[in-house]
């Protein structure tokens, strides 16, 4: 059986479809014959020139050079080239500034519909590019509304965000008090205590193990203090390291103030907590 050949020519440049209508149709004609189709299918019709090839193909009663002729008009009336350079000229845009080159793109080709402009002076297909331009500027809107809306969520969010960490931080100091409830090893009762005991269970892993003698541990607990007063601040107050009477100075985060205690009694108080760390 003998099966046609089919063939399609895609005409997408302006300059083309600008012809006068009878040198498109002679420039259509050469081109078939140029072929050995027995189908033929003329993709990119704008709008305007749809009607003039179907009288065309009409007139020859569906055959141009002895070959099957058809046309397939574009969707938005267009050239293929102005569709493309539209969106191009679109798509090149910040999305925030679409809305307003969609708007100045409409005011501009509005013009030519102005009752003083002469006719020669207005482009091909004038209404479908308006009908273009006002299809972008509705998507363009759309999309603005999109994005107002989500950076008013985004800001919202932020704000609470702040809210949450503020309580958060004003908490912190009651939550570290009682996190250590009902765990074990037992802590103590005194923050004061808490934080000795923590410092000389590190002091000692930083010796290897070696349990450091009390007098050793007063004097490098001391520099600890002075030295990180202000890291330790949501933990423990530091007043004064050594007060008039040779006293720490304390209290709590909450704003407690603690029981002034004797560095003169420390090595018994760092021995009590030994002890208790031992139970």
């Amino acid at each position: 059986m003998d099966h046609k050949k089919e063939g399609t020519f895609i005409k997408d440049q302006n300059s083309f479809w600008d012809q006068s209508n009878d040198d498109l149709l002679e420039f259509l004609k050469e081109d078939l014959q140029k072929t050995n189709w027995g189908k033929a299918i003329i993709e990119g019709v704008p709008e305007d020139k749809v009607l003039i090839l179907q009288n065309w193909i009409k007139k020859k009663k569906g055959k141009i050079e002895g070959i099957e002729v058809s046309i397939k008009p574009t969707l938005t009336g267009l050239t293929i080239e102005e569709e493309e350079t539209f969106e191009i000229k679109y798509r090149a845009e910040l999305v925030c500034n679409r809305v307003q080159l969609c708007v100045d793109e409409i005011e501009k080709f509005q013009r030519y519909n102005e009752p003083d402009c002469p006719e020669e002076w207005k482009p091909l297909r004038l209404g479908k590019k308006l009908k273009w331009w006002k299809q972008k500027l509705e998507k363009a809107e759309v999309q603005d509304k999109i994005n107002d809306d989500r950076l008013k969520r985004e800001n919202e969010a932020t704000k609470e965000n702040k809210k949450t960490a503020k309580k958060l931080e004003d908490a912190l100091p009651i939550l570290e008090k009682h996190s250590h409830i009902g765990k074990r090893p037992r802590k103590h009762e005194l923050l004061l205590d808490e934080q000795i005991d923590l410092f000389d269970q590190g002091l000692t892993e930083r010796n290897k193990g070696v349990q450091q003698p009390s007098g050793k541990a007063l004097r490098a607990f001391k520099k600890h203090l002075e030295k990180n007063k202000e890291k330790l601040k949501n933990k423990i107050v530091i007043v004064a390291i050594e007060d008039e009477d040779d006293c720490l100075k304390w209290g709590y985060p909450d704003g407690r103030a603690g029981k002034p205690a004797p560095w003169s009694g420390f090595p018994q108080r760092l021995n009590r907590i030994r002890d208790r760390r031992k139970e």
